[in-house]
């Protein structure tokens, strides 16, 4: 004659479940946690392709908010190039909490930048001169129709814009260090040409410059695969 479950069984099942879930969720949350910088640098990398595309479609110029007082990174298409009255933001998005992923310096216990064939300065934060975002912190990068990419000039129109690349670091601090990174990825833009790569730090590497192109990603904008010898050393 068949019978049930005791009490004592059934609560041998859900402690064993119990255990295992706990595990599984303690691996999960690691791992969640070491994804973070490369989910924010895809975040990232997707906006500043949109704008180049945009831009070399529609003819017009397409500006990039990295905004660290929002929080979040803006696609804006600035119409008129003459007014500011007619900016119009075309994507929003959020980015992970800073004190998760931090985006405006290059982590302290880094000394090389990713090596490229042009120069690629590190990007540089700064109150914003455009409206809505006049005042923030931001970094301004402005893809134009001809394919390059200048910075955000002396006013909310952009004048005296000069071509720039830039270097964006993306890295997670370590819990018990906050001056040491985790994990640490960067893009870079090549201000001639729009062109947008990904990069990872491999701390493993015997090479003394550790960043490396990552296959995932491949290159955006035309330019061919491949490493480079120059050497793009931090200031």
């Amino acid at each position: 004659m068949a019978r049930g479950f005791s009490m004592v069984e059934l609560l041998i099942v859900l402690t064993v479940i119990t255990i295992l879930l706990g595990i599984s969720l303690f691996y999960l949350s690691g791992h969640e946690r070491h994804y973070r910088p490369d989910e924010q640098a895809l975040k990232i990398i997707d906006i500043f392709q949109e704008a180049r595309q945009r831009s070399l479609t529609q003819r017009e110029t397409m500006r990039v908010e990295i905004d660290l007082t929002d929080n979040m990174v803006r696609l804006i298409d600035e119409n008129l190039p003459n007014t500011a009255d007619d900016d119009r933001v075309i994507r929003s998005v959020v980015l992970i909490s800073q004190a998760e992923v931090k985006l405006n310096s290059r982590p302290p216990d880094i000394s090389t930048n990713p090596t490229e064939i042009m120069p690629v300065p590190i990007a540089q934060f700064r109150p914003s001169i455009y409206p809505p975002s006049v005042t923030h912190n931001v970094c301004t990068f402005r893809f134009q129709r001809n394919g390059t990419v200048v910075n955000e000039g002396t006013d909310a129109v952009g004048s005296n814009a000069t071509t720039t690349g830039l270097t964006l670091f993306i890295w997670s601090p370590k819990p018990n260090n906050e001056n040491e990174s985790e994990i640490a990825r960067a893009i870079t833009v090549i201000g001639a040409t729009g062109s947008v790569r990904f990069w990872e730090y491999n701390r493993n590497l015997t090479e003394a410059n550790k960043w490396k192109d990552s296959r995932r990603m491949s290159i955006y904008g035309g330019q061919s695969g491949g490493s480079n010898t120059n050497t793009n050393a931090g200031s």
